[in-house]
């Protein structure tokens, strides 16, 4: 044993000690996913927001370009 150990078992024994730390790691991989997925969402949304500025630029040009062959 370790200094500072009693040498006690946990409570709950360890199928109780298991059943939490999987609960536990699922906790975690729920909020990492809901955090991937927010970063996601707000990804996706500055891609639209480019494709319409770029959308808007490449009208510009062409107008530009139609105007000067006048």
């Amino acid at each position: 044993m370790a200094e500072g150990d009693t040498g006690a078992p946990k409570s709950g024994g360890a199928a109780h000690s298991d059943a939490f730390s999987k609960r536990e790691a699922a906790s975690e991989d729920y909020y990492v996913r809901q955090k991937e997925m927010e970063k996601l969402q707000n990804l996706k949304q500055k891609i639209e927001e480019h494709k319409k500025h770029l959308e808007e630029l490449d009208k510009h040009v062409t107008d530009t370009m139609a105007q000067g062959k006048k």
